[in-house]
């Protein structure tokens, strides 16, 4: 019979329900264990199963651990249990390891507020792009293809809209804007360096209307 464990995670129901007043489905937090320093990514996309993945810092390698219903992380077969062995870099012979210990103090790293900053969006689209039109993470502009469609009748009317993907993204990263254009024909352009209107835009002081 392979390895088996399964531990509530009192911290990640905290961590939740801030992130739902938000209106966002994936969450980070800073992680650090045995001296790897890891982006946590909560992501509770999927009905069908949520997870906590680790994206290590130094060299971006990739832990992804379920967790299921009633905040439980699980490690399920030998496997998964080594997987989570090599990321941290610990020992697994008796008396070196302890799995129910790692998750007591991974329940001590999560905030109680989740708050979203430019490096908490650098981490977000590193673990999902969510939209493969731009890498950035800084509103620059926007398009109002009602606007842009009345001033150019001749564009066809089934094209140059708003995507789901950079809906998606504006969601996760700007819920506030996301808020404010959700039922509009707006697309919020994205750059990977912060423009002039860019502190407009976060603060809802542009106009979206035109």
């Amino acid at each position: 019979m392979g390895y088996s464990y399964s531990g509530m995670v009192d911290g990640l129901k905290t961590f939740y329900s801030s992130m739902r007043q938000l209106n966002v489905e994936i969450g980070t937090f800073e992680h650090k264990y045995n001296n790897v320093i890891s982006d946590a990514i909560f992501d509770t996309r999927d009905s069908g199963g949520w997870k906590l993945t680790f994206i290590k810092r130094a060299s971006g390698n990739v832990l992804c651990v379920p967790i299921q219903k009633g905040y439980r992380f699980s490690i399920t077969g030998n496997a998964e249990y080594d997987a989570l062995i090599e990321y941290f870099g610990i020992g697994s012979g008796k008396g070196q390891f302890s799995i129910k210990d790692f998750v007591d103090y991974l329940d001590k790293q999560i905030p109680t507020e989740y708050r979203l900053s430019d490096n908490k969006r650098k981490a977000i689209l590193k673990y999902n792009k969510l939209d493969n039109e731009s890498d950035g993470i800084y509103p620059i502009g926007i398009k109002n293809w009602e606007v842009i469609h009345a001033k150019n009748p001749e564009l066809p009317e089934d094209k140059y809209h708003r995507t789901p993907k950079n809906l998606l993204k504006t969601k996760e990263l700007y819920p506030d804007i996301y808020n404010a254009t959700k039922d509009m024909d707006i697309t919020i352009m994205y750059g990977t360096d912060s423009g002039e209107n860019t502190e407009k835009i976060k603060a809802g002081k542009i106009d979206y209307k035109n």
